[in-house]
């Protein structure tokens, strides 16, 4: 009886936490690039990922991509251009929100597997308050692994709650 009362506390304050007005949920096509001499192929798949906004201009993302023959997870700061908001509010550009992302990832393929921090650039064409179109290029650098950069293209749709 304990367990199930401690399930349902857990549940609640999980949904609660999903449905809240800062959390998204994306779904995007991905490309995986190596460096060239890798043993990893170039490979296409799908990445999902969820985030939670700190802030007006910060948010922490987690992100899990399989692709045809390698799976990665991430964590990652994804920070928004606080002075492209301004000259959109000036020139009419407000749907369109650059920012670039700081983290960490880690994949796992058929020619082995590569972990370390990662940077990127993207942006968001915001649809509606809720629907917006995203894009990302990002690179990892490899630690102690037989390919140095691992590049990831990826484009797709994000739900904000």
């Amino acid at each position: 009886m304990v367990v199930k009362k401690i399930l349902f506390v857990f549940v609640f304050c999980l949904t609660s936490f999903v449905l809240s007005a800062e959390t998204y949920v994306g779904l995007s096509g991905s490309l995986l690039l190596p460096q060239g001499g890798s043993r990893m192929h170039h490979v296409g798949g799908a990445t999902v990922r969820g985030g939670y906004d700190l802030t007006e201009d910060w948010a922490l993302e987690g992100e899990a991509a399989w692709l045809e023959d390698a799976a990665g997870l991430s964590v990652t700061a994804l920070g928004h251009f606080q002075g492209w908001s301004l000259y959109g509010d000036l020139f009419g550009y407000s749907r369109f929100d650059p920012f670039v992302t700081l983290g960490a990832k880690g994949w796992i393929g058929h020619g082995g597997g590569q972990v370390g921090p990662k940077a990127g650039l993207g942006a968001f064409y915001h649809l509606t308050d809720n629907w917006s179109l995203r894009a990302d290029a990002d690179a990892t650098l490899g630690l102690e692994s037989d390919c140095e950069m691992l590049y990831s293209l990826s484009a797709g749709v994000q739900y904000s709650f």
